[in-house]
């Protein structure tokens, strides 16, 4: 259900804020136009640009108030339902196997890669009423698996990918009007739409089934809403790229200038517009200084710390019921123990056959007594660090999903793998030469300030999980697009560490694995130690305060856990969001719901998953080894795709 916020709206306070952010980016961009004397410069380059943050800003604000109003969840933005994951392969997609297509311009390619995704998405979930639980985890699962359907492409084709990278960080340089008279035109044809349909939307905040009782044909204006919010993100993003954390910071800020759990689409709208612009002016006089600087990646760096403050400043904000989950569940209650076991038998078989079959100069075949050694130098800690890796995220995912009760929730939710990333691209960059364990020093010394900031700022709150997410999302934009500063700009160094930023396992040492698989076997014990008082708060604050349960201390124990179990896997195998994020979601797929026996499936199921896919991954395109991350959501998001289809047919 959608937040509420306790104190009244406040219109003057709203507008004099508003104003005021006005006025700031006004003169951001009257110091440009004062510092270019060039009527040409002015003309065809710097107005534009303006011009171009504003259209921009706006449409990406109003798509994120449509997508978190609609789906009544903070973490909803513009492009969820597979938009910037469909543009962006679709670009890479074409270079590398049909340049001709780009004769048009690559705008029209990013488009149809964009609408294609959007297209799977509405099949995936379509049924009676367009369940938004559904139609988020289609969204979600399909941007990951064109995220690594991406990463495969850029890994084998790196030089001749590189320039999308910089597409990938965002860009509003200009040099003519006709992105921008072009992104008017289409803009302000889905903004009218929008704007017509804004009262049904509001009844869509009253549930599928009571919007259904008060007459709203809820597919139909659902499917309306979300295809106009789409059109806005994507054309946005063919035009100037990844600039998604405006959508998501715009609606967040416009809920808190306004005091309004609702503030009204143009609200959320003219404060995008008015954030972008000014994002993009400061970052155009920083890199007077320091080089030019992407607006996509500028706006994870502003919007991070901005998501904290909103999170730490509304005090009066009431804690958001429980998301809604579609049922996946199967008919019948499975078998619990039995199906475990068979976890575990098969997770056993993998290893073993991983471990003792594979591909060598001489083609397929087991290892022989004579290979033994060697087997067990080069197989083993990728086979044992996957696995442990695959365990941990997936217990932290499940945990995170429990505590925070919302089904987005992941192990980059709380910014600690993206804290490990950014301290490896620090490694990788200034210290090249280090080996390997001085850079999993790094990586681990990151994971824990993440996890210390995190602490920090959610202590106050009570751990409150809305705004916990919000304080996470905040931490993960700002370290996010530090990494793809990094990726952008390092050269050949940035090509190293997109090997690991792609989850490669083949340089790992034994004594790494064997420390993520204790860091997974000491997390599950303490996870069934919480087991109940964490099943209890995934009823509810009331429910579990009634029955004695410590909110704040468990939800500490929890955060703290997942965030040093993530902190494990990520060190292995990179900042990987397909485990922790879809792994609990197979779990329910298989009947668990009990948080003890959920725990130990979803860590099977997590490690069988990587297993497999580490073995896939260096037999598929030997002697060169696939990320076994990328593996698994290659192979793994069709099949969650099918579920998924399957188990939301009732809704």
């Amino acid at each position: 259900m959608t937040t509420v916020l306790a104190a009244a709206p406040r219109p003057l306070a709203g507008t004099v804020w508003t104003v005021l952010l006005a006025l700031a980016a006004a003169a951001l961009a009257l110091q440009g136009l004062a510092g270019r004397p060039d009527p040409a410069v002015l003309f065809y380059s710097l107005l534009p640009r303006i011009v171009a943050a504003l259209v921009a800003g706006f449409a990406l604000g109003l798509s994120g108030a449509v997508f978190q109003r609609a789906f009544s969840n903070p973490l909803a933005e513009p492009g969820l339902l597979g938009i910037s994951g469909g543009g962006m392969l679709a670009l890479a997609a074409s270079l590398v196997f049909a340049p001709a297509l780009w004769t048009h311009g690559y705008q029209l390619v990013a488009l149809g890669g964009a609408g294609l995704a959007l297209c799977v998405v509405l099949a995936v979930a379509w049924g009676p009423r367009l369940s938004s639980p559904v139609l988020v985890l289609a969204g979600v699962m399909i941007n990951l698996y064109c995220a690594a359907a991406y990463a495969v492409l850029v890994l084998f084709n790196h030089d001749f990918l590189v320039n999308l990278l910089a597409w990938q960080a965002g860009s509003l340089q200009q040099s003519g009007w006709a992105p921008s008279l072009r992104l008017i035109a289409e803009v302000t044809a889905a903004t009218v739409l929008l704007l017509l349909l804004e009262r049904p939307l509001r009844l869509l905040s009253l549930g599928d089934g009571g919007a259904a009782s008060l007459g709203l044909s809820v597919r139909r204006i659902k499917l309306m809403l979300l295809v106009a919010a789409s059109v806005l993100a994507a054309v946005v993003t063919a035009e100037f790229g990844q600039i998604g954390f405006i959508g998501l910071a715009a609606p967040a800020l416009a809920r808190a200038l306004w005091r309004q759990a609702q503030p009204g689409l143009l609200r959320a709208a003219v404060t995008g517009a008015l954030l972008l612009l000014f994002t993009d002016q400061l970052m155009r006089l920083l890199s007077l200084v320091a080089g030019d600087l992407p607006v996509g990646a500028a706006a994870g760096l502003l919007t991070g710390p901005l998501l904290i403050l909103l999170a730490r400043r509304n005090r009066s904000q009431s804690e958001a019921a429980p998301t809604p989950a579609p049922n996946l569940s199967p008919r019948r209650p499975a078998r619990g123990p039995v199906l475990i076991a068979a976890l575990a038998l098969a997770l056993i078989a993998v290893f073993l056959f991983g471990l003792f079959y594979g591909r060598g100069p001489e083609g397929f075949g087991f290892v022989t007594a004579v290979d033994l050694d060697i087997a067990l130098k080069w197989r083993l800690p990728p086979l044992l660090g996957a696995s442990g890796a695959g365990f941990c995220l997936a217990l932290a995912g499940l945990i995170l999903q429990r505590l925070l009760r919302n089904p987005l929730a992941s192990p980059d939710v709380l910014g600690v793998s993206h804290g490990a990333g950014f301290a490896m691209a620090l490694a990788f960059l200034v210290l090249p030469d280090s080996g390997l364990g001085a850079k999993l020093v790094i990586t681990t010394f990151g994971a824990g300030a993440a996890l210390l900031l995190v602490a920090g700022f959610g202590r106050p709150l009570q751990f409150e999980p809305t705004r916990m997410l919000l304080i996470g999302t905040g931490l993960g934009s700002t370290a996010n697009a530090l990494l793809v500063l990094a990726l952008a700009s390092g050269g050949q160094r940035g090509a190293a560490l997109l090997g690991w930023f792609s989850g490669i396992t083949g340089g790992i040492d034994l004594a790494s694995a064997l420390g993520a698989c204790a860091v997974g076997g000491l997390s599950l014990i303490a996870t069934l130690f919480y087991a109940r008082p964490i099943d209890l708060i995934a009823l509810g604050n009331p429910a579990a305060s009634s029955l004695g349960v410590p909110i704040g201390r468990t939800r500490l124990a929890g955060l703290g856990l997942a965030a040093l179990a993530t902190a494990a896997g990520t060190v292995i195998v990179g900042p990987m969001s397909f485990i922790g994020l879809m792994v609990p979601h197979f779990t329910m797929l298989l009947g668990f719901r009990k948080t003890a026996s959920a725990a130990i499936a979803s860590g099977l199921i997590g490690a069988l998953m990587m297993a497999a896919s580490e073995w896939l991954g260096r037999v598929l395109a030997w002697p060169w080894p696939l990320s076994p991350g990328l593996i698994a959501a290659l192979i793994g998001g069709p099949w969650f795709l099918w579920q998924l289809r399957r188990g939301g047919r009732e809704f």
